[in-house]
């Protein structure tokens, strides 16, 4: 797990108020997905490989925890299969997503772990981050009108790791505190 930047603690009383909040709020249950690359083969040629990314949908948590949990377990020891055509899928970016499709958390396979994106603290912060994201994007459409997909494709997923840093504003605070404990 990496280093987290100073945070100001929280009483556990008011994460429980802002759990039981999220979850009045139909925020749950939590879906976890996986952005990677799926390497696929043309007939029975391995020199033709060739690679896509792809969104997996891997489960569904009733607790940020058992998000976390599920996912530092998957990056461990599990193998995503992406669909029946892919030989093999390697996974960039976890992400943990509400019920109504707002951003919890994300995190990069490290190591045979997690390096979680540190989220945004503020709505200005965020600002910023999607400037960064833009940026790369922008970066990426260059390269891949100069026939550079590969760098592309690098650069979009670079773009996705910032993205992943923008936490939902209803969420900050718990992910926050989970990550704080968690450390």
């Amino acid at each position: 797990m990496n280093a987290l930047t100073p945070f100001p603690p929280v009483s556990r009383i008011k994460v429980a108020r802002t759990v039981a909040a999220l979850a009045a709020a139909g925020k749950f249950p939590l879906r976890i997905s996986c952005l990677g690359e799926a390497r696929y083969l043309v007939g029975d040629l391995e020199d033709c490989a060739y690679s896509a990314p792809r969104a997996v949908v891997l489960s569904q948590c009733d607790t940020l925890v058992d998000a976390i949990a599920y996912i530092e377990n998957v990056a461990r020891y599990e193998t995503i299969k992406a669909d029946d055509s892919a030989v093999s899928f390697v996974p960039r970016l976890f992400i943990i997503a509400d019920g109504e499709q707002n951003h919890v958390l994300a995190g990069e396979p490290y190591e045979h772990g997690i390096r979680w994106c540190d989220p945004v603290a503020s709505d200005g912060e965020a600002c910023l981050v999607i400037q960064q994201a833009s940026k790369l994007r922008g970066e990426a459409m260059r390269e891949t009108e100069a026939g550079r997909s590969r760098v592309a494709r690098e650069l979009r997923f670079r773009a996705s790791v910032l993205e992943g840093r923008l936490v939902h504003a209803d969420w900050r605070q718990q992910v926050w505190s989970e990550l704080l404990h968690a450390a």
